[in-house]
């Protein structure tokens, strides 16, 4: 007798990030294989469980569903955030869009964001910036940080304040534009428990 699947259940209050794993290590077939170890099987069922609409455009793939929200860089996959807090999403003008981005990189600059992950161009894989600041002694920065309004944005806030971008001192923004042209942006207020803490290497 053949039992049929269930639906794939949503992940409860977790987030998933590569960040700290991947900045400053080589490349390689080894960083791919330390990844797909420690993240592999985590992201394929994260994936699942989100499902949902897409806002993708030529870059980043942006999902965002029952179970949570995520995206991935199309160009190098192992660079995965996923959430499974239910975020607030809206479609703005281009104005509102780089108002936000401006605002979100000053508080980047002041030291209230742990990451900062910004894609300007479509065409040059090398057209990047990633700040990353998760704690005193690990500080990071790849890229130049433009004025230019970006196709992706993802900002992980951690303030002492209260940030009004997200009306909270803790949470993510991410601003993305689609393949068709519109201006969304994703907030999710608070952290959630991070899955799979620590290097590739450990």
């Amino acid at each position: 007798m053949t039992r049929k699947a269930g639906p794939v259940e949503a992940p409860n209050d977790i987030e998933i990030n590569t960040d700290g794993a991947l900045l400053g290590l080589g490349g390689g077939n080894e960083l791919f294989e330390a990844h797909d170890r420690r993240f592999g099987l985590a992201i394929s069922h994260f994936k699942n469980a989100v499902r949902g609409r897409a806002y993708d455009n030529e870059s980043v793939t942006l999902r965002v569903g029952r179970g949570g929200y995520y995206t991935q860089s199309k160009r190098f996959p192992l660079a995965f955030f996923g959430d499974s807090a239910k975020p607030d999403v809206r479609v703005v003008d281009e104005a509102e869009a780089r108002s936000v981005v401006w605002e979100a990189v000053a508080h980047y600059r002041a030291d209230e964001a742990q990451s900062l992950v910004c894609v300007y161009s479509a065409d040059d894989p090398d057209d990047v910036f990633l700040g990353y600041k998760a704690r005193a002694d690990i500080e990071y920065e790849y890229g130049i940080l433009k004025a230019d309004l970006p196709v992706h944005m993802r900002v992980i806030f951690s303030a002492q304040d209260v940030v009004p971008l997200i009306g909270a001192r803790s949470g993510v923004l991410v601003y993305q534009r689609t393949r068709t042209g519109q201006h969304v942006l994703l907030r999710a207020t608070g952290r959630r428990a991070p899955l799979l803490v620590g290097g590739l290497r450990s």
